[in-house]
């Protein structure tokens, strides 16, 4: 999975802020412009092309191909119905939109989802990067699949259930596994045909990390993990 870089950042509490107060004024944007959150931004929309992400009329990202996404969260203020879109790359023509609540001193994952513009849609996640017990990863599920069985489960290589009952566009709770090289299958709820595999990877002692599911049969499922420390 590819990382991009942000586009050339301005510390959040010193100008965005200011500057989202400002611009926001035309839209729905209701800023706390004493709050701040932090913001990570995936492509999980296989057709998409390249996007460009917009919270609130400022750009935070762009460049960003299907499963790419940012290198680290990003400083962004907090409010209710924050307009964030996601724009192509090339002629900046909406793809998708919708209007986010963020709230202050939180950490958050948004992901571009769908299929097509048609259905591409912009979901946000909270995240929690509390460290895990000695020894061990922290890891949550997300089923992003428009494709996939509507409830999914996360196995193992050998077979054990790391999630269960996982419906299309929720996320687990977050659980501990033991550090070291693990393979991620996913399969429909109760079924035995895998439907897409993570090869084995590490999971490194006190990290936390995202697993998601995107695509679709025509599109081609795949599991990705994402490192939220």
């Amino acid at each position: 999975m590819k990382i991009k870089r942000a586009l050339t950042l301005i510390p959040v509490k010193i100008i965005a802020i200011a500057t989202l107060v400002i611009m926001s004024s035309c839209d729905n944007n209701e800023v706390d412009p004493f709050g701040s959150a932090r913001l990570k931004v995936v492509n999980a929309a296989p057709n998409a092309g390249s996007q460009k992400f917009v919270m609130a009329n400022i750009p935070y990202i762009g460049n960003l191909s299907y499963l790419e996404h940012s290198v680290s969260y990003h400083d962004v203020a907090v409010g209710n119905n924050l307009v964030s879109q996601f724009r192509d790359e090339n002629d900046n023509d909406l793809y998708a939109s919708e209007e986010l609540d963020l709230d202050d001193d939180k950490r958050y994952t948004v992901y571009l989802t769908g299929e097509s513009r048609d259905d591409a849609e912009v979901r946000l996640y909270e995240d929690n990067v509390s460290a895990p017990s000695s020894g061990k990863a922290k890891i949550k599920f997300i089923h992003l699949s428009s494709g996939a069985p509507v409830n999914i489960d996360f196995l193992d290589g050998q077979g054990n259930t790391l999630s269960s009952n996982l419906a299309r566009y929720s996320q687990s709770g977050y659980s501990e596994i033991n550090a070291g090289s693990v393979s991620v299958q996913v399969r429909g709820t109760g079924g035995s045909e895998n439907l897409a595999t993570l090869s084995a990877i590490d999971f490194a002692a006190g990290k936390v990390y995202t697993v998601f599911i995107s695509g679709s049969s025509s599109s081609g499922y795949t599991v990705t993990q994402l490192s939220q420390n």
